[in-house]
């Protein structure tokens, strides 16, 4: 049994906050078992995305495209796109200007 998607990006949500960092809830999935994107903005034109891996306890946040910066035209595409294969996926934004990885 896996926690659900709901749950996982509130606390992700609020983390972040906690530590200072701007996170908005950019689209919601289903509530049990949506897939989460990160779309990690460094706040120079450039993001990342990430993909939350319920399974992986050591390392839930994975690359989900390139593991570089890209600007963030590209990188709405790609959201965009995955939003058009599943519509129940939720997306994360994270601002930070340091660009650290998500893995709090």
């Amino acid at each position: 049994m896996s926690i659900n998607s709901e749950i996982i990006v509130n606390s992700f949500i609020k983390t972040a906050r906690i530590k200072m960092l701007d996170a908005y809830l950019i689209r919601r999935g289903d509530k049990v078992s949506g897939e989460i994107f990160l779309k990690l903005n460094n706040l120079k034109g450039f993001s990342r995305i990430y993909t939350y891996k319920k399974d992986n306890i050591i390392k839930c946040w994975q690359v989900y495209s390139l593991d570089a910066w890209e600007e963030n035209k590209i990188i709405d595409k790609k959201i965009e796109k995955a939003m058009n294969i599943d519509e129940d996926i939720w997306v994360i934004e994270l601002e930070d200007k340091k660009g650290i990885c998500p893995e709090f």
